[in-house]
């Protein structure tokens, strides 16, 4: 028989760690480097769609020509560096549905072992009330 209780009989394991506690670990570091690293860009998409939609959304209530729309399309494309062809103004399409504007760009991001290209298509309508 062994008198020892149980704390003297693993004295030399102290701190010991086990396995389904380094899976949680492991498990939980690789959950918040994703977050870490596609939050910001999808946090980017939801601004980029909010402001093309009320860039969209007055145009159609205010009457904008295509010039007016155009030049604040400008100005979004490089307040978010987007590539020259990343929204556009889709002219020439039916009246009826109001002012369309087009949002296709893609973003690159760096996981270590691969790329992950985050890809934005998305099509904006602004009708008029």
């Amino acid at each position: 028989m062994n008198n020892l209780t149980d704390k003297q009989a693993r004295a030399d394991e102290r701190g010991a760690i086990s396995i389904k506690a380094l899976l949680v670990l492991v498990f939980v570091g690789v959950a918040a480097f994703l977050v870490i690293k596609l939050a910001p860009v999808y946090v980017e998409q939801t601004r980029v769609i909010h402001d093309v939609t009320e860039v969209a959304r007055v145009a159609a209530v205010r009457g904008w020509k295509e010039d007016r729309i155009n030049q604040d399309i400008k100005r979004i494309r490089g307040e978010y560096e987007l590539p020259e062809n990343g929204i556009s103004y889709m002219a020439g399409l039916d009246k009826d549905k109001g002012v369309q504007i087009a949002i296709s760009y893609q973003r690159n991001i760096d996981l270590f072992v691969t790329t992950y290209t985050w890809k934005v298509d998305r099509t904006v309508v602004g009708k008029d009330l």
